[in-house]
């Protein structure tokens, strides 16, 4: 049976927008088949490049690394919240009306995906407008919910310089997902399949992010 796949991953490049202060991407060639016969690169990016993993040890002293992350539980049946219609930052008022007007039943969903269209209304998608970022009540809203992962289409779920809730996620064991390309997706249940480079030693990853129809995990 086919299955329609969104691919909602922001693609790495040197035009990727990356976090105030984090490396940017360059990409070089070491080898071409014009002189070597085989083409090789190499790729220099910061672990928040890209749509990219959290893991705990982004934020907390001696937390574990990307490579820890129970693969598991990247994977799973997601919810997709459409909060495009907020012009500030997103309160837990926000996320219970985007709740309310989906039209079905979301008890099963393990996975909250937010998306706040950003940088959807770009032409370049390099230069995004305004991004809207997770208010702390939203965080909190979030975690009593219950879902194990949250993903959103913006470059960080904080205020900078604000971590508050990245320390509330990944205390209370909720991966964080950033930088999804969500242009394409509308609101609704899906599967949802995350998979982060294997860095060892690393406090994130970049990864690649899709969803499916939602009957693939139910």
């Amino acid at each position: 049976m086919h299955r329609k796949i969104i691919d909602i991953t922001e693609g790495i490049s040197p035009e990727t927008p990356v976090y105030p202060g984090d490396p940017e991407t360059v990409i070089e060639s070491v080898a071409s088949v014009d002189f070597e016969g085989y083409a090789v690169s190499r790729v220099t990016f910061g672990t928040h490049t890209g749509t990219h993993v959290d893991a705990p040890a982004h934020i907390f002293e001696g937390g574990s690394h990307v490579e820890k992350i129970p693969i598991e539980s990247l994977m799973g049946l997601a919810l997709l919240l459409d909060l495009s219609f907020v012009s500030a930052d997103i309160s837990a008022e926000d996320l219970d009306l985007a709740l309310e007007s989906f039209n079905g039943d979301a008890d099963d969903a393990c996975i909250l995906l937010i998306r706040t269209g950003s940088s959807c209304d770009s032409e370049d998608r390099s230069s995004p407008a305004d991004p809207i970022f997770l208010g702390s009540d939203a965080g909190s809203w979030i975690v009593d919910h219950g879902f194990r992962t949250v993903g959103i289409d913006t470059l960080s779920v904080d205020i900078a310089p604000s971590l508050e809730n990245h320390r509330l996620f990944l205390e209370n064991g909720i991966n964080i997902v950033e930088n999804l390309n969500l242009c394409e997706a509308e609101s609704g249940l899906y599967s949802f399949i995350c998979l982060p480079l294997k860095l060892h030693g690393c406090e994130a990853a970049p990864a690649r992010a899709i969803l499916l129809d939602k009957a693939y995990f139910v």
